[in-house]
């Protein structure tokens, strides 16, 4: 489960410096005003133009959804916009943006493709009893993300971002659909450190209910867990926070930064139904991460 990055909340740093794009403050926050001000500071950052961040840390995480075990994970990812396109963290994947910010506008959009790797259960299953029922494959889901963000809401260089991506699994293992609605807000408190917060949620079809969740007569009969058929639906709500500091002082020269995070997500439906979870694991999942980015 989300064993390459969790971006949702800007674990590892891997979002960290992208917040740096819109937000990293001049030397004197109150010479910019507007969001037309804080573009006109970040013209002449490493943030103009083309510009890449590489990211690289751990998270502490369950070791399956549903798990009540916890598990170490390394984590990475990349950010950035090469000749125009947005390149944005996934979990274990990325987004394009094909729609260019245009400066000094508070409002912009973006529209583009979104891949990403789902391990769940894919790996070292710790509890005994979930062990019996067999590891799932891993699938690869393809899509659209979209969404719009808002510049300068409390201050010139705060930004709130909402949208969503809707994702297939593309890799033909039966994996379902996923919708992935979430907002995230974010402001610097310096030229060198950022702050922000995230809410999200997933909503599921059949298909990913049963893949991920389901229970039939032979695991039935291996782990001694009652048979489950997944339904679609809600699937969780999720809380997050997040910090990066540049260890330079100032996100504006890019180079390298470090970021914390944490998030608690909230099983429903189906997730939280299957004797995965119910019986042998917990609905409330907790997530905590670091690592180090370098933008360049």
């Amino acid at each position: 489960m989300r064993r390459i990055l969790l971006p949702a909340i800007a674990f590892a740093a891997s979002a960290v410096p992208a917040l740096a794009q819109d937000v990293a403050a001049p030397a004197d926050p109150a010479q910019a005003e507007t969001p037309a001000q804080a573009d006109a500071v970040l013209e002449s950052s490493v943030f103009d133009g083309d510009f890449l961040v590489v990211a690289a840390g751990a998270v502490s995480m369950p070791s399956y959804e549903g798990s009540d075990n916890r598990s170490i994970t390394p984590a990475g990812g990349v950010f950035g916009r090469i000749a125009g396109v947005g390149i944005n963290p996934r979990a274990a994947g990325l987004a394009l943006d094909f729609i260019p910010d245009q400066k000094g506008e508070r409002l912009s959009f973006n529209l583009g493709p979104v891949a990403r790797y789902r391990a769940n259960r894919t790996g070292s299953i710790k509890d005994p009893v979930v062990a019996q029922l067999g590891k799932l494959d891993g699938v690869i889901e393809g899509g659209v993300a979209a969404g719009f963000s808002l510049k300068g809401v409390l201050t010139a260089f705060d930004r709130i971002s909402v949208g969503a991506d809707v994702r297939w699994d593309i890799s033909g293992k039966g994996g379902g659909r996923v919708i992935a609605p979430g907002m995230t807000y974010f402001t610097p408190v310096s030229k060198g450190q950022v702050i922000g917060a995230r809410v999200g949620a997933e909503f599921v079809d059949r298909k990913y209910a049963q893949y991920n969740y389901g229970i039939d007569a032979a695991g039935s009969a291996a782990s001694g867990l009652p048979q489950y058929q997944g339904r679609g639906g809600f699937k969780e709500w999720n809380v997050g926070a997040f910090t990066a500091i540049d260890l330079s002082g100032n996100f504006l020269d890019g180079g390298f930064a470090l970021g914390v995070g944490a998030q608690y997500s909230r099983l429903q439906g189906s997730a939280a139904e299957t004797p995965i979870t119910a019986i042998r694991g917990k609905r409330g999942q907790f997530f905590v991460g670091g690592g180090l980015a370098y933008t360049f």
